[in-house]
């Protein structure tokens, strides 16, 4: 909310551009964002990254900040870098893990999380995280965050 449109998008394309100049071709960028800004992130994303994988959705166990409605969900907007393939290591449950692109997730807000707050202002649980990560990587391999 401190920055102009314009400026927002500047921020996000040079964001952006640093993500994928120190990624690897073929790696999944995985940047969360509520709805006010996804068409932004939708646009810059389309002129930099090869594929636009999926938009996952972060179901909350409670609803934090908003106006009309309070916000339940946050979007995890999944990029590729490049062209080579991805890493896939749910391949439909093949090897057990079942997923889909609603995460059903514990959320944080002002009603108990005061604290987790003072950090990050959306803060993610680990779990979330880490099943993210292993969604498109192996043991051992390196994850930009």
């Amino acid at each position: 909310g401190e920055m102009s449109e314009a400026e927002f998008m500047e921020f996000l394309q040079a964001s952006l551009e640093l993500m994928i100049a120190n990624s690897c071709d073929g790696s999944l960028h995985y940047i969360c964002m509520d709805w006010r800004h996804i068409y932004e992130l939708l646009a810059v994303g389309r002129e930099l990254y090869h594929t636009l994988n999926n938009i996952c959705m972060w179901n909350k166990s409670n609803g934090g900040m908003g106006s009309m409605y309070r916000s339940k969900h946050e979007m995890v907007v999944v990029f590729k870098n490049g062209t080579v393939p991805h890493m896939n290591t749910i391949e439909l449950g093949k090897h057990g893990r079942y997923r889909t692109n609603v995460w059903d997730y514990p959320g944080v807000n002002g009603f108990g999380g005061q604290k987790d707050l003072v950090m990050h202002p959306t803060v993610k649980p680990v779990a979330l995280i880490i099943d993210a990560i292993k969604d498109c990587t192996r043991r051992g391999q390196i994850v930009l965050d």
